[in-house]
């Protein structure tokens, strides 16, 4: 047995040629490492191998090898068969085409032929393996490039950019967007002539959800999900209106609550409404009537009856003469006047903040009073002074000096100005 390796070992320098021949005969499957198979043509010659063929073969057959033959390829011919090749036929390297050593200096290109015809360069290792012809690391080596492949040329077959991949060419392509793909449709890239810079809208994952820089009217709200064509008609996009109006005419014609026409509300539907949908509306009142207090909580209608709101009263006495007629005290017959403002405030009616000008009683006992203990005929508020509820203090010179005034209420609260004996 060692005799047969030893010689084996002999004959590795003159066969490998005739395995460059058999890649391309079409066997298709090859037969384990040490068979043989006629289709292959002549055997190695056997002139130098040892003339007891029991050493290799079994009885009866020239083409079975014996089961417990083995041939350390790494120990006795210093080379390693890994991957693929350690499953090829022995006949694949070793024939009678010539001596080994002149292939193996060739390196695979001794054995494989070059099917990039040297336009991948001649070190096959930098892309394939000894497993198989598969590139596995080619998404890597492609970042190598001036276009790395992510997203969906990540899983695009190469010859879809490289035209000449099936006959093993992969020459330098073209990196432009539009080398490979067609102007979109929808709208038409042509007619608009977007036909270059794709990745100023698009991304390599998706055509879809275009990300076009919309900068000629930013797009906010719903104006961002809705489909170009709403808004640029026939495909025509160069002079589109970018005044809310020119493409909500309909909207504005067809408002009812209110009625923008009718009302006489401007064109300018931002002064009111945002881009993020009609409702809720932001009318700003201020620049007509401040609404503050429970004014806040009204309805349009409620001021503006029958949907007129130009000439809509801006006094309180406009919109609440009803409520003046029938306040107590009654307001008219008690001579009030018809500024609200001077006593009420837009929170409520009640709390009334009555100044009583004539007859002081901001502070004192009589700031607690209620109006009907001093004035207790119903539906009268005439003035009267001190004297009318409180007789005369008690003669001295004070009190006389303030006799011709018959104690009217100024004269009094000029001594007592809390309205108390005790001041």
């Amino acid at each position: 047995m060692q005799r047969t390796r030893t010689i084996l070992f002999a004959l590795l320098p003159s066969l490998l040629l005739f395995a460059c021949a058999l890649v391309g005969s079409g066997l298709g499957e090859d037969v384990p490492p040490q068979k043989w198979d006629k289709r292959r043509g002549p055997v190695v010659p056997h002139e130098n191998f040892p003339k007891d063929c029991s050493l290799c073969h079994e009885g009866g057959s020239w083409n079975r090898i014996r089961a417990d033959f083995r041939f350390d390829h790494e120990k006795e011919a210093g080379l390693k068969l890994e991957g693929a090749h350690a499953q090829a036929e022995c006949l694949r390297c070793h024939n009678d085409r010539g001596p080994v050593e002149r292939f193996a200096q060739r390196g695979c290109a001794g054995c494989h032929e070059d099917v990039h015809q040297g336009h991948q360069g001649k070190s096959c290792a930098d892309c394939h393996n000894q497993s198989n012809w598969e590139v596995r690391t080619a998404i890597a080596d492609h970042n190598r490039t001036r276009f790395p492949l992510v997203g969906a040329h990540a899983s695009a077959d190469c010859a879809a950019c490289h035209k000449g991949a099936p006959v093993g060419r992969f020459d330098h392509a073209d990196i432009r967007c539009e080398a490979c793909h067609e102007p979109g449709q929808s709208p038409n890239h042509r007619t608009q002539g977007w036909v270059t810079d794709c990745q100023r809208c698009h991304i390599p994952t998706t055509w879809t959800g275009a990300g076009f820089n919309h900068s000629t009217w930013p797009l906010q709200g719903v104006h961002r999900q809705i489909d170009c064509a709403q808004c640029h008609q026939n495909g025509v996009f160069a002079g589109t209106p970018n005044q809310c109006i020119d493409c909500h005419q309909s909207d504005y014609n067809s408002t009812a609550n209110p009625n923008h026409q009718t009302a006489g509300f401007g064109t300018d539907c931002q002064s009111c409404h945002s881009a993020n949908g009609w409702v809720p509306a932001n009318f700003n009142h201020n620049r007509f009537y401040p609404l503050t207090g429970a004014h806040t909580a009204l309805a349009c209608v409620q001021c503006h009856a029958g949907g007129v709101y130009d000439g809509t009263p801006t006094t309180c006495y406009g919109c609440h003469q009803g409520d003046y007629r029938t306040a107590q005290p009654p307001h008219s017959a008690s001579g009030f006047p018809t500024t609200c403002q001077s006593c009420h405030n837009t929170s409520t009616w009640s709390g009334a903040n009555f100044s009583h000008p004539d007859f002081p009683i901001n502070s004192g006992p009589h700031a607690s009073f209620d109006c009907n203990q001093c004035h207790t005929v119903p539906g009268v508020y005439t003035s009267f002074s001190c004297t009318v509820c409180h007789a005369a203090g008690p003669t001295n010179n004070d009190h006389d000096r303030v006799n011709g005034y018959v104690y009217n209420s100024n004269a009094c609260y000029q001594c007592h100005p809390n309205g108390t004996e005790d001041d």
